[in-house]
């Protein structure tokens, strides 16, 4: 059984963790490359813990001008060479209340009504449930043992690459959105039409009414390198 991770703004310290085996460039792959800060654009299939795993260092995101289609070609890739669990993990801003900066969200659900998806024609699927409900149980577990502050949260998905305005983010609290960020979302769509089991992380690097810049968010993402290595490693 083939785990693959997809790792976030801020999300790459766990490469420090890991043997690498092969390391493969998305322009070689797949002919398009990641121009966001934070993102290298790399395939590397790695050794953690006697397992074998494959990473994706960086995303590619529909505001670099990529279509759903392009967005999610690694994920078919993917699938080819195996892979049936999926981690995806991402930077957002905390719309709950309750949430801190620093804090880990696991993902529950996903809004997709506001994202474009990477699915053409008659091919329908039950999303009820996106987000694998043992690896959900598994990494809440996990992140108890390593005492770091966690919950269950929604996901919204808005296009960007500009933050959301301050009218954004009400409508988004009143539809039920724990956090929001600019990923995600074509990924686990197309990840549940494979047949994969996906698992959802987030870590919050901001929050709602505050303002902020991708340079925080990578500052405080980057704070956190070492707890989020530590998570996915115990995961």
């Amino acid at each position: 059984m083939k785990t693959a991770l997809i790792l976030g703004t801020g999300w790459n310290s766990l490469i420090n963790q890991v043997t690498v085996l092969k390391r493969e460039s998305y322009q070689k792959l797949f002919q398009v490359e990641s121009t966001v800060p934070g993102h290298s654009g790399e395939l590397i299939h790695a050794r953690l813990n006697k397992k074998d795993l494959i990473i994706m260092s960086g995303r590619l995101h529909l505001y670099e001008g990529y279509t759903p289609d392009q967005v999610t070609q690694p994920i078919r890739y993917l699938k080819k060479l195996g892979v049936e669990n999926l981690i995806i993990t991402n930077a957002v801003g905390g719309l709950n209340p309750k949430l801190r900066v620093g804090d880990f969200v696991i993902l529950k659900d996903i809004f997709t009504l506001l994202a474009p998806t990477p699915l053409v024609g008659p091919k329908f699927m039950d999303v009820s449930q996106v987000f694998n409900l043992q690896l959900i149980k598994a990494a809440k577990i996990q992140a108890d043992k390593l005492k770091l502050r966690s919950s269950l949260g929604v996901y919204a998905y808005c296009h960007g690459p500009q933050f959301e305005t301050p009218a954004d983010k009400r409508a988004l609290i009143a539809m039920g959105a724990d956090v929001v960020g600019m990923s995600n979302v074509p990924e686990t769509i197309m990840a549940n039409y494979l047949g994969m089991k996906v698992l959802g992380l987030a870590f919050v690097t901001n929050l709602a009414f505050v303002k902020h810049s991708h340079q925080e968010v990578l500052a405080q993402s980057q704070k956190a390198g070492a707890n989020m290595a530590k998570l996915l490693t115990a995961i």
